[in-house]
């Protein structure tokens, strides 16, 4: 690559644009390869001797849901040890024979008596947000993947690595592996929808969740959350709300260099200057964060995004999905490949779950949300790229992006009129504003293209 453009993700690897979609799944390889290569290095294989030993069990909120705790060891001579919390609606875990019978006169009738879809996330999670999750038919695991690979330069002493000390791999990737870890665990559980396996996480955790959902191919629905650099925010484009350029953004350089050499490959370095927001030649890289949520597809992607989080390069960030979702859209998928953005910093706060969570919900079970995300639509203007899915019709132009057209025009009023929940709660969200402003373009448009009358 010598532009700083983002590169395109349908040219295979002998240099040729693939052109049918039964040509994706080697393209895909093909991705998940230069990936492996320049960002997250090489993993061991899964391990065929994952032990779970039930730690505590104790019925939570007046008996509503039941908290347990696991240790799952794995590896040569069971070496690593991955501490798990689980959280699940009371009835159902009753329902599943398997043990503890707390609360067995709660009824819920999202999963009563049903395997229940399943949200692994890195890090911390807020006990209201369990809840909410919960009650709307979701159990939830937490996984320590920090204990056994730890997030500090000195990550060798951790017993992942010493488990495994011939692989190239690094901290996110090591994450990435042990939430894989969890759904090995998962699998084994009849209270757990086997086909309903969301991977999420913010921040780091969030980078960790996609590179989980890479390369297991397990993950149904994958969601990052202020992912930033090494995440989906470009590597090549950086800047805030407000535009290109602007915001003190995380670069390949500061990442790698005096903050966390140890995320990445150590040859990423090299392309980026130690100076807080500057470029150096990350236009050379192979890839781009739009490799990562492609490699993804066709399975279903969220990215969740606030509008101040400067450091994680929201504009970035929105450039990559714009290209994410051009693969999408080759896909027939468009559907699949979503992004919000909210008011706000660096958080993966309550809104961020309401989203996901209906989000998850349209996608595996086919429901009607109630939130709001944008997905490819047409007319989406092109954003730092000078390709398109190959064998797709052509975008309009950007000037054209404002169409008159009444039923587009119609189609944002409904989507902001079946926002009413947050309207009667008085939450105006960015995405409420953003439609307002959208409208408000495109019935001015329809003046400006207006007939002038007269003679004929």
């Amino acid at each position: 690559m010598n532009g700083w453009e983002i590169p395109n993700p349908f040219i295979n690897k002998d240099g040729v644009t693939i052109r049918t979609r039964e040509e994706w799944q080697e393209q895909r390889e093909y991705l998940k390869k230069i990936l492996a290569e320049d960002l997250y290095g090489v993993m061991p294989p899964a391990p065929e001797n994952l032990k779970a030993e039930k730690i505590s069990s104790k019925s939570i909120w007046d008996g509503k849901a039941l908290f347990e705790a696991y240790d799952l060891s794995f590896g040569p001579d069971h070496s690593v040890h991955e501490k798990t919390a689980f959280i699940t609606a009371a009835l159902n875990k009753q329902a599943s024979n398997e043990g503890n019978t707390a609360g067995a006169g709660h009824k819920d009738e999202k999963s009563e008596g049903k395997p229940i879809p399943i949200i692994l996330c890195g890090g911390f999670v807020d006990e209201k947000i369990a809840q909410l999750a919960v009650s709307r038919g979701f159990c939830i695991a937490t996984p320590l993947i920090d204990d056994a690979a730890p997030d500090e330069a000195d990550y060798k002493k951790g017993t992942l690595y010493q488990a495994y000390p011939e692989y190239s791999w690094k901290v996110i990737t090591m994450w990435g592996w042990l939430l894989s870890r969890v759904i090995d665990w998962v699998k084994t559980r009849e209270d757990v929808d086997q086909d309903h396996v969301i991977v999420a996480g913010h921040s780091r955790f969030g980078k960790a969740a996609l590179a989980c959902g890479v390369f297991d191919e397990r993950v149904d629905v994958c969601t990052a959350a202020g992912s930033g650099c090494g995440g989906m925010g470009s590597l090549r484009i950086a800047g805030g709300r407000y535009g290109e350029g602007i915001g003190a953004v995380e670069t390949i350089g500061k990442m790698t260099g005096e903050m966390f050499p140890h995320w990445f490959m150590d040859s990423l370095a090299s392309f980026g200057a130690d100076v807080m927001s500057e470029h150096n030649r990350e236009n050379e890289l192979r890839f781009d964060a739009n490799f990562i949520g492609s490699a993804i597809a066709p399975r279903s992607l969220l990215i969740l995004e606030g509008l101040d989080d400067t450091w994680a390069n929201p504009y970035g960030t929105m450039t990559s999905w714009n290209a994410v979702a051009e693969v999408y859209r080759f896909l027939g998928i468009e559907d699949k490949c979503a992004i919000h953005f909210r008011e706000g910093g660096h958080a993966f706060n309550l809104e961020d779950w309401e989203i996901m969570l209906d989000f998850c919900e349209a996608q595996l079970q086919g429901k009607k949300p109630v939130s709001v995300w944008h997905t490819r639509g047409y007319g989406e203007p092109r954003m730092h790229r000078n390709w398109s899915a190959p064998g797709m019709p052509e975008e309009p132009p950007v000037d054209n992006f404002f169409s008159p057209d009444p039923e587009r025009i119609q189609a944002m009023k409904d989507t902001l009129n079946s926002r009413w929940a947050f309207a009667e709660a008085g939450l105006e969200t960015g995405m409420d504003r953003f439609l307002k402003w959208m409208i408000q373009q495109a019935e001015s448009s329809i003046q400006t293209h207006k007939p002038q009358g007269g003679k004929g």
